[in-house]
């Protein structure tokens, strides 16, 4: 990073004296820094990216954005589920990828009133304010309704012990049945919402208005605009772009036999070199394979699966239907938080041949098999963190690194050996919400369980506590503050990352999936 950029970022309103301070500290270090091999004209470096959902704590993947693009950090593929939706799509829909978009991203997200997506009705946003700005709301309510249902209860005979008016025993019970008629009224409004607060067009239709500006209308134009392959990139590999990267790769894979020697099973390892001397897609073309894309997560609980879009939009829409419907709706799908927004529901036209064809390539479904409606929720419901969707099982030599930033608070990033009986059996309430982050987002953790290296070599958290992230009602000091704690997630990660240790170790990785690295040897090489 030059000196006069420097300058000008240190300049910046949004940043705090903290992220001044730690980027004037860093930049040198961090600018000499490879990241990957795959470069643009400019000298920017291109990665895989995946951002975590959080809700309202989104403003945190902005600043973590931000960090990396201003040391020329590009991106190819992206994906993200709820907040990291958001960010994956205007990262996509903003055109030239060579381009800073956190600039843009940051202003969208700072002229957004957030409470203007609570789009229920007035009561909504009342009781949601109430519930955020006191953490012991709920349980207020229920003591409440326990006191008034044992003061009926005890009444009676008070009355006669003390001989008190009758007519004083009618204050408790008028007090319970305007409690329950309060509980009555937002049942109903669950019932009428499709079991949501909140409708959750508000959102969308902002959303399709900045796509729109964007020149963006429609999920078509968005696949045109941002989905290339190999060549058609227009980038470079760092060191050639003929057969250098057949060669370097060569070079790397025979190096492991060299230092790994007693760990690899010889006959697997020898089969495996030669089926990569042979490989010539990849000596005629270093780009082979390497494309750019964005993912989109959301949960379909009709069908109970994880749906990818666009990729498995095909079992939703017809081809017309992509070429009039704003990718905004694929976001509004993934960040349908169960209760607080109504799920978004797809009715599916079954007489379509390409629908038909696509519940049979996808899930194997017969056409009288075919469901009538997609009804989804928060992708975040299976998978909050999508980084596995980047994993390649048949790697040749890494030519970029997946990068991944993840939301947490204090309490989740302390909670390495898990919070212990007394704290989950402690009440019912307790008990069941582990029950829930148990399953909430397990194919990510058994991902990750699966494969450690991408813990210890892409991933960097991001502490977002005091914010709540349902804080609908943010104002801009609180968002100011999710930004620069994303800002220094993302100089802490630069910081350390290593892309030749990382290259080795995806390396070993693929041969441990292979059988060739022996398991036994590297137990935590995932």
């Amino acid at each position: 990073m030059k000196t006069e950029i420097l300058q000008k970022i240190i300049e910046e309103d949004m940043l705090s004296q903290q992220s001044k301070d730690k980027l004037t500290a860093l930049h040198q270090n961090i600018s000499q820094k490879e990241f990957s091999d795959i470069l643009d004209a400019e000298g920017n470096q291109y990665i895989n990216f995946v951002q975590e959902g959080g809700g309202v704590w989104g403003v945190a993947l902005v600043g973590y954005l931000y960090a990396l693009e201003i040391f020329g950090i590009r991106f190819l593929r992206i994906a993200g589920t709820s907040a990291g939706a958001i960010n994956t799509m205007l990262i996509a829909a903003l055109g030239d990828r060579s381009k800073n978009k956190s600039d843009r991203i940051k202003k969208i997200l700072f002229s957004w009133k957030f409470v203007d997506f609570m789009d229920g009705k007035s009561i909504v946003r009342q009781m949601t304010s109430r519930i955020l700005k006191s953490k012991n709301y709920l349980i207020k309510i229920g003591i409440s309704f326990l006191v008034l249902a044992l003061s009926i209860i005890i009444f009676p005979f008070l009355i006669l012990i003390f001989k008190i008016n009758v007519w004083w025993y009618l204050i408790p019970f008028l007090l319970l049945s305007l409690l329950l008629f309060t509980i009555y009224h937002y049942y109903n409004l669950f019932k009428v919402n499709n079991v949501g607060l909140n409708p959750g067009k508000a959102f969308e239709n902002k959303l399709q208005s900045a796509l729109d500006s964007f020149n963006i209308k429609s999920v078509s134009d968005l696949n045109l605009e941002y989905n290339k392959k190999g060549r058609a990139l227009n980038l470079n590999y760092r060191y050639g772009n003929e057969d250098q990267y057949y060669n370097i790769a060569l070079e790397n894979i025979k190096s492991i036999y060299d230092n790994q020697l007693a760990n690899l099973s010889i006959s697997k390892f020898k089969f495996f070199l030669e089926s990569a001397e042979n490989n010539h897609a990849y000596k005629e073309n270093p780009f082979t394979l390497l494309r750019s894309d964005y993912t989109i997560i959301t949960t379909d609980i009709n069908s109970k699966i994880k749906i990818e879009l666009p990729k498995m939009a095909d079992l939703y829409w017809t081809m017309e239907e992509l070429s009039q419907i704003s990718p905004a709706k694929f976001v509004r799908a993934s960040m349908s938080v169960p209760f607080f927004f109504e799920p978004m529901i797809k009715k599916i036209d079954t007489s379509k041949d390409s629908i038909v064809h696509a519940w049979k390539f996808w899930l194997n479904a017969e056409p009288a098999n075919v469901f009538e409606e997609g009804i989804f929720v928060d992708g975040g419901s299976i998978s909050n963190f999508p980084i596995d969707i980047f994993h390649e099982s048949d790697i040749f030599y890494p030519r970029i690194p997946v990068f991944g930033v993840r939301l947490m608070n204090t309490a989740e990033l302390g909670e390495a050996r898990g919070a212990g009986s007394k704290v989950i059996l402690k009440s019912p309430g307790s008990f069941i919400g582990n029950i829930f982050d148990t399953l909430k987002g397990f194919n990510d953790k058994a991902f990750l369980n699966k494969y450690t290296f991408y813990s210890s070599h892409s991933i960097q958290f991001v502490d977002c506590s005091p914010s709540n992230w349902l804080n609908f009602f943010m104002e801009d000091k609180e968002k100011t503050e999710l930004f620069n704690k994303g800002f220094l997630a993302g100089l802490e990660f630069l910081e350390k990352f290593d892309w030749k240790n990382y290259k080795y170790e995806r390396m070993l990785v693929a041969l441990k999936e292979k059988n060739i690295l022996l398991q036994e040897t590297k137990p935590d090489m995932g």
